[in-house]
């Protein structure tokens, strides 16, 4: 009895940790993406202030949801991705032009880490 009280608690906590980063995969992605579009509007509107400001934002975010995210996710493709978001803000500060190309770059780095967490058949197995 014992034995299968431990067994039901282990899948208990395995299913948890489960819901745990795909709800903080998930999260995380939406909140990017809606920080990345408001900083590539600004852009557009050239209101660089405001874009600075975004990226600002967006790195202490990032910044606070990467020790999560590296508990549960490959470390290589997190790495470029905060490489990447960190050097937003500077960027902001510099060179208009290619901020919106550093945002997009950072865009699809996590729409790749989405889409590698998601659970899907060809993750799974």
């Amino acid at each position: 009895m014992k034995r299968l009280l431990a067994a039901i608690l282990f899948l208990a906590i395995s299913v948890s940790l489960c819901i745990f980063e795909q709800y903080t995969v998930k999260t995380t992605y939406d909140k990017m993406n809606d920080y990345i579009e408001s900083a590539m509007d600004s852009t557009e509107k050239r209101e660089y202030e405001k874009a600075n400001e975004t990226c600002k934002e967006m790195a202490r975010f990032w910044n606070g949801r990467q020790p999560y995210l590296t508990a549960m996710i490959e470390h290589t493709p997190l790495d470029e991705t905060s490489i990447t978001i960190n050097s937003l803000e500077d960027i902001s500060e510099e060179d208009a032009s290619e901020l919106q190309n550093t945002l997009i770059t950072a865009k699809n780095q996590i729409k790749t880490i989405y889409n590698n967490q998601k659970i899907t058949f060809g993750n799974i197995f």
